[in-house]
C-alpha cells in the first residue's frame, strides 16, 4: 500500500533522537509547561516572523481560544473546509456568515463581508483581504510567515509537522491576545470566556522541536513530488496545490473522482476525499467538493511510489486525457 502519510518512516528514522528526547523529558521530572514547551513556543514564533506564542492541546483549541481572546463575535468562514473550522467558531460562541472559494480551495474575498477567518487548504498561499480582520486557521500552512490577527495552528499527526498526538499552538503579535490564550488553556477566564485544560505535554514538545529542525528539508521534498506530479499529470488532471505553498496535501480536480479513486485502491494507493461535502451551500465549493481528491505526497514518499501513483492514473486516464 502507498500511503498519505508514513508517520512509522519518520519514527524510524528520527528514533534515535526522539528516544534521546523522551529520556531528558523523564529524567527532569517535570512533564508539563516546562523549559520544552517554552523553547517550543519561541522557536514556533520565530519561525512565524510573530511576537509571541502559545502552546495549546489541538488546532481546534487554538483558533478558538484566539477568537475569545481576540473579544471576536462575528467572522465570515469559507464553505470548503473540515468541520473543525466553523466548530471552533461555534465553541467560543462566535456567529458564522459562510463565504466561498475559488477553484483553488482559497477564500473568496469577493464574498466577504467582514472579518474572515482564512483556511490555507493545501498549504496554498493566496493573496489577503487587509480591508477587514483576518484570522488565520494555519493548520494546512504552517511555515508561512504569519499575516493575520494570529494564526492558530494543528500539529495532529496528519500535519506538515507531526506531532505523534494532538497539539496545536497560537501565534501573534499582540501581547494582550497571547495573554489571553495563556489563561484560557488553563481554565482561566477572559471576559466571559471560560478556558479549559489544553496543553501538549514536554515530551510532545520535545520531539515536536527536534521535528522542526527536518521542517524546510520535508517541506523541500513534498515540493519536489508536486512539480513532479505537475509535470506527468497536468494533461490529464486539474491540478490544486500549488508548489509554491506549503504542499501539506497533493490535491487534483476531476470530474471522475469516484471512479479514480476506485482505481487507486485496486492498485494499492491510498486517497482521500476533500471535502465529501461543503460546509454551507455555495456554488464553487459545492463543486470543489465533488472533484478534489488527494494523492500521496508524504515527505517520506518514495520516488518509485510516486511513480507508481504517476502511471497507475495514466492507466487509468489512457487513451483519454481528462476522461468524463
Amino acid at each position: 500500500m502507498i500511503h498519505l502519510t508514513n508517520l512509522n518512516r519518520l519514527s524510524s528514522d528520527l528514533r534515535s533522537q526522539l528516544l534521546t528526547a523522551q529520556e531528558q523529558v523523564l529524567q527532569s521530572g517535570q512533564v508539563m509547561l516546562g523549559k520544552y514547551t517554552q523553547q517550543f513556543e519561541e522557536a514556533l514564533a520565530e519561525r512565524s516572523g510573530a511576537s509571541h506564542c502559545v502552546v495549546v492541546g489541538s488546532g481546534s483549541d487554538a483558533l478558538m481560544y484566539g477568537l475569545q481572546a481576540a473579544g471576536e463575535n462575528s467572522v465570515c468562514v469559507p464553505a470548503q473546509s473540515f468541520i473543525a473550522t466553523p466548530n471552533s467558531c461555534l465553541r467560543a460562541n462566535i456567529d458564522i456568515t459562510w463565504c466561498d472559494v475559488d477553484v483553488k480551495g482559497c477564500i473568496d474575498w469577493h464574498s466577504v463581508t467582514h472579518n474572515s477567518v482564512w483556511v490555507g487548504l493545501f498549504g496554498n498561499d493566496c493573496k489577503l483581504d487587509t480591508s477587514v480582520k483576518i484570522y488565520e486557521d494555519g493548520a494546512q500552512h504552517f511555515g508561512l510567515p504569519l499575516r493575520g490577527v494570529f494564526a492558530s495552528y494543528s500539529f495532529d499527526p496528519t500535519k506538515s509537522l507531526p506531532n505523534f498526538g494532538n497539539g496545536g499552538a497560537v501565534v501573534t503579535n499582540d501581547a494582550d491576545l497571547a495573554d489571553g490564550v495563556r489563561q484560557l488553556r488553563r481554565h482561566g477566564v477572559v471576559d466571559t470566556h471560560v478556558g479549559g485544560n489544553s496543553t501538549m505535554s514536554e515530551r510532545d514538545c520535545a520531539e515536536c522541536l527536534i521535528k522542526l529542525d527536518f521542517f524546510d528539508t520535508w517541506t523541500q521534498r513534498r515540493r519536489c513530488i508536486a512539480e513532479y506530479y505537475i509535470q506527468q499529470l497536468s494533461d490529464y488532471v486539474e491540478i490544486v496545490t500549488d508548489p509554491k505553498g506549503m504542499v501539506s496535501k497533493f490535491v487534483i480536480a476531476t470530474d471522475c473522482k469516484n471512479e479514480l479513486r476506485n482505481h487507486f485502491a485496486l492498485s494499492g494507493i491510498q486517497t482521500k476525499e476533500n471535502y465529501a461535502k461543503p460546509l454551507a451551500e455555495m456554488p464553487q465549493a459545492t463543486q470543489n467538493c465533488e472533484r478534489f481528491l488527494s494523492i500521496p505526497c508524504d515527505s517520506y514518499t518514495t520516488d518509485k511510489e510516486a511513480s507508481m501513483v504517476v502511471e497507475s492514473l495514466k492507466m487509468f486516464f489512457e487513451p483519454s486525457p481528462f476522461k468524463t
